[in-house]
């Protein structure tokens, strides 16, 4: 291929420049791409000044190269969504009557590269994997950005193979035989408390979504590569593979929305897997896509001038391998 490719940090991400819509349906740039993706870490981006006027239907073909992608939008975010696609907005911007048609959540601004670390005492950038307490969680997801403001706004992505492979080996055999608890009504709990308004499961839909178990460690079912996992807003403890969870803890996670303390294994290691060493920050440009693999990286949003600029992102999520 022709296209000047650019790695962002070491092996982790790689850039693919001067791509146009054409390049995303042919057959031979798309198996380039994909092994691309495998090949560092699960973070691909394509730019390229035309595909600012990406059509959602070829967004949707370019997405089906990484993986199937979920075809419903989840309940109340209709109006949310490009009609006639499972495309989610995400942003800030209004319909013709004013009305916000994107999915906003208002975020803590990057006042320096700084902030890309984990912060214990804010616990900010709220890094994670995506909806771990799912039967079968994401293998991935793709952004497209429609609209970006001039600062602000990034995206962070994190390189959990290589976090986990830079370990001593001691700590990497401990985390091997653990997992971690995740509960959808701990997720909606937990950020009730802090947004009344967000709602929380009835006693009817906590019983029939109830906790998933996922692995710490988790081997990349086509690379074969280990990376850490499992932290999500979700994610209520971290046992021992197999063991039982007592009811009445469950009730405290799902209820009150805290966290176990065990959840601090994981929590004590985000400052340094979110280091320079293992950290891309994505600065958005109008025709940006950028396919995630949700098994071997963790994501943050940053916030921006919520007031003055306008923000589109168009997202797909990834359900199962292509």
């Amino acid at each position: 291929m022709n296209h000047p490719t650019q790695p962002l940090n070491g092996d982790f991400g790689i850039l693919i420049d001067q791509v146009t819509p054409d390049d995303l349906a042919d057959r031979d740039f798309q198996t380039w791409a994909r092994d691309l993706w495998l090949k560092h870490g699960g973070l691909l981006g394509v730019r390229g000044k035309k595909l600012a006027d990406l059509l959602p239907e070829q967004l949707v073909r370019w997405s089906e190269v990484f993986g199937v992608i979920e075809d419903k939008i989840q309940t109340a975010r209709e109006d949310k969504s490009v009609k006639g696609f499972p495309i989610l907005r995400i942003g800030n911007v209004k319909n013709e009557d004013g009305k916000i048609v994107a999915q906003l959540l208002q975020v803590p601004q990057l006042t320096s590269d700084a902030d890309i670390r984990y912060n214990p005492e804010t616990r900010r950038p709220v890094w994670h994997t995506d909806s771990t307490f799912r039967a079968r969680p994401p293998v991935g997801s793709v952004f497209h950005c429609r609209k970006a403001p001039p600062e602000g706004a990034e995206t962070l992505f994190a390189d959990m193979q290589g976090a986990y492979a830079a370990l001593p080996p001691a700590e990497r055999q401990k985390l091997d035989g653990l997992e971690a608890v995740c509960s959808l009504a701990h997720h909606d709990k937990k950020i009730n408390s802090y947004s009344p308004h967000y709602p929380v499961l009835t006693p009817k839909q906590r019983k029939e979504n109830p906790p998933n178990r996922v692995p710490i460690v988790l081997n990349h079912p086509v690379t074969g590569r280990p990376s850490l996992y499992g932290l999500n807003s979700s994610t209520c403890a971290i046992v021992p593979k197999g063991q039982e969870v007592d009811p009445a803890d469950l009730d405290k996670w799902d209820l009150e929305g805290v966290e176990d303390d065990s959840v601090m294994i994981w929590r004590d290691m985000l400052p340094t897997v979110t280091g320079p060493d293992f950290t891309v920050k994505w600065q958005w440009q109008p025709g940006d896509v950028v396919v995630w693999d949700n098994r071997s990286t963790i994501h943050a949003g940053t916030g921006f001038d919520y007031s003055k600029y306008e923000r589109e992102m168009w997202r797909l999520t990834l359900v199962a391998e292509a």
